[in-house]
């Protein structure tokens, strides 16, 4: 009797907490100001991103079922909305900030792959398609740092 009321309390709460719903949101932004618009980005590099990144770091994000499911939907929301204020490859240009920003995120890409803390382990959990090899690891820190150098040489 014991364990019924506390199923039904549980299953209660679980149902309750749906009604508090993070905003799930792929803002508009201008193909112009994409990172592989404004800064030299191979398709082989697009390719990589676009599947062990893109998610997170941009405007193009796929909503899972389990995002729209109280209490996954608060992590995954959550996420997304921090991947997004650190590098944002939709909306790349930042006025002013430029080139030295660029090169600071490149910097921090190479610098996250390599130390395996991106793409996060929950998400490759899910999205076996995101783990990152080797060999990408390598193409992405050996584009980042072409690009840095390339940035280096361009006039502010």
């Amino acid at each position: 009797m014991k364990w019924k009321r506390v199923a039904v309390l549980l299953a209660v709460g679980l149902v309750a907490v749906q009604c508090w719903r993070p905003a799930h949101t792929n803002p508009a932004f201008s193909p112009g100001q994409t990172m592989e618009t404004m800064i030299a980005t191979p398709p082989d590099v697009q390719a990589i991103l676009g599947r062990a990144c893109a998610d997170c770091h941009s405007n193009e994000t796929h909503w899972p079922w389990y995002s729209y499911v109280a209490p996954t939907s608060w992590f995954v929301v959550g996420h997304v909305d921090n991947g997004r204020r650190h590098i944002n490859m939709s909306t790349w240009v930042r006025p002013g900030k430029e080139p030295v920003d660029s090169i600071d995120r490149l910097k921090a890409m190479c610098s996250e792959v390599r130390k395996g803390d991106m793409p996060l382990t929950s998400y490759k959990l899910i999205h076996w398609h995101a783990r990152l090899s080797a060999a990408d690891v390598q193409r992405i820190c050996a584009w980042s740092e072409e690009e840095q150098q390339r940035l280096s040489t361009v006039p502010q």
